[in-house]
């Protein structure tokens, strides 16, 4: 598959709905089937910052929070800053996030299209 970087974006709203541990252990498997590719894993804690707080601690890459007072993002930006992990109030660019959408089609299909996006 090569060494592609791309984002990896949860569901929306996964950080208040699946938890941060839910999705730490997905993408724990999905960096184990592509273990070339640079994955960057964003879980959307929009709705609840506490979850933004334990997908930090759990080493996801980047988390996504609701715009709030200036001090406390740059608090949880501070927090996050000391792991090397990002904090965003937006969307990243979507040339970098795969997002397959696809969630009710076989895994024979989504495996199709994720190797697609991967191609060089």
């Amino acid at each position: 598959m090569g060494d592609r970087a791309f984002g990896l974006l949860s569901p929306e709203h996964a950080g208040q709905t699946h938890g941060a541990q839910w999705f730490a252990d997905l993408v724990m498997l999905v960096r184990e089937d592509f273990p070339a590719c640079n994955i960057t894993a964003i879980l959307d804690c929009r709705g609840r910052v506490s979850g933004a707080l334990a997908a930090i601690e759990l080493g996801l890459d980047a988390v996504m929070v609701d715009p709030m007072p200036e001090p406390q993002l740059e608090n949880l930006r501070d927090m996050a800053a000391q792991t090397n992990r990002l904090v965003m109030t937006e969307f990243p660019d979507k040339d970098v996030i795969y997002q397959m959408a696809d969630d009710l089609l076989p895994d024979h299909e989504l495996d199709k299209r994720l190797l697609a996006h991967l191609a060089p």
